[in-house]
């Protein structure tokens, strides 16, 4: 996990970096220095990115307390699996 500390000491570099936290959460270096907050999921089987906004104006504690709350959306959101209806392919597949 990041702390308050490696992530103020992080300088830019040539190419953009990512420093990661848990749980999908990372942060961006950019090459000018600017440091921004996202985090990788997936939804429908397509990975998406949700960004949070810049350090410092965005502390580690308020993105790990955004990035959960996300967390608990996305698991609401999910569709249950369909079940597969009377006389499916794989249930005759099954009496052969």
């Amino acid at each position: 996990m990041l702390t308050d500390t490696a992530v103020r000491k992080a300088l830019k570099a040539e190419k953009p970096y990512k420093m990661y936290d848990d749980g999908g959460l990372f942060l961006i270096i950019s090459i000018s220095g600017t440091k921004l907050w996202r985090m990788k999921y997936k939804l429908g089987g397509k990975e998406k990115l949700l960004s949070f906004g810049p350090y410092p104006d965005v502390t580690i504690k308020a993105v790990r307390d955004a990035r959960d709350a996300a967390r608990a959306e996305l698991r609401a959101r999910r569709p249950e699996p369909e079940p597969y209806p009377e006389g499916d392919a794989c249930e005759r597949d099954i009496d052969r």
